[in-house]
């Protein structure tokens, strides 16, 4: 597994995720997401999980990259979801497989309060595979 060190570019996505759901409006947002682009532009996106629609909610990170592509851009840099509670979460099985589609970004991960980034392709079995 190839684990990278974050940069300060990093943790200004992790505060920019953090401070999405520290500011939120709605409880039913429960997780933000910041990603940059490989342009440098950051995009924003918080998680919505409506009380009375059973299974339907839409993660963050579709809602960081529904605004990157309404800019016109398609290549991801760096992303990274945080829960309320502060916590760094990886991106969730349909969540990497639609990453997937913008390029092979990095992701930033917690592991004992330790924060590292790694390509996407080292967190999705068979990435070859068809």
């Amino acid at each position: 597994m190839n684990i990278s060190e974050i940069t300060n570019p990093d943790k200004e996505l992790v505060d920019i995720a953090k401070n999405l759901i520290n500011n939120r409006k709605s409880k039913l947002s429960t997780v933000g997401c910041a990603l940059k682009t490989t342009n440098g532009k950051v995009f924003r996106g918080v998680s919505v999980e409506p009380r009375h629609s059973g299974p339907c909610h839409s993660c963050a990170e579709y809602s960081a990259v529904g605004t990157m592509q309404t800019d016109g851009n398609y290549k991801i840099e760096t992303i990274v979801a945080v829960g309320e509670d502060g916590t760094i979460l990886p991106p969730c099985g349909r969540c990497r497989e639609m990453l997937k589609e913008f390029g092979n970004p990095y992701v930033i991960i917690q592991e004992n309060s330790k924060l590292f980034k790694l390509k996407l392709e080292e967190i999705i079995p068979y990435w070859e595979s068809k």
